[in-house]
């Protein structure tokens, strides 16, 4: 049973200096058995932000499915420009919410983010899988397509919109 350090803190009460493994070693010494402790995004360096994907490009002259998207990230890149980046998925869609690791970050494995030209087009930017990040085997391929906000959590005034 895989379980969350922040969902463990909301049954039992454990000071906030409290690591998984302190946890790990507490409950070995109590004679339970801990297969792993994960530390997710331990080995992730920003900037790391949310986008909304705004465009998408089909380009067909290549051997392989590639797009040419803009996504929005705000103010995150410092311009509040969409930011250009060049993606082989395909389980997103226009308006989609996802993850984008911008230049500077630095991915598992020490891969470094950084603007560069590839299939022709630059590409300031990567819209990220899960895999990308190591962050488990969540049993979804693809990039990380966060959820919509459902209707009911929506405040009344965007409701009559």
């Amino acid at each position: 049973m895989r379980v969350p350090l922040s969902w463990l803190r909301e049954y039992v009460d454990l000071p906030a200096t409290e690591t998984g493994r302190d946890v790990q070693e507490k409950l070995v010494s109590a004679g339970l058995e801990v297969e792993t402790v994960e530390h997710l995004g331990a080995d992730l360096k920003g900037p790391l932000v949310v986008g909304r994907v705004a465009t998408i490009e089909e380009l067909t002259e290549f051997k392989k499915p590639i797009r040419f998207c803009t996504v929005d990230v705000g103010q995150a890149n410092g311009t509040g420009e969409p930011q250009e980046i060049v993606c082989g998925a395909r389980n997103f869609a226009v308006g989609d919410k996802v993850v984008v690791a911008l230049p500077g970050a630095v991915l598992p494995g020490d891969f470094q983010i950084a603007e560069r030209k590839t299939y022709g087009r630059m590409s300031r930017g990567m819209i990220c899988s899960s895999d990308e990040l190591n962050m488990g085997d969540d049993g979804t391929k693809g990039i990380i397509v966060l959820p919509r906000r459902p209707r009911s959590a929506r405040t009344p005034s965007s409701c009559w919109s």
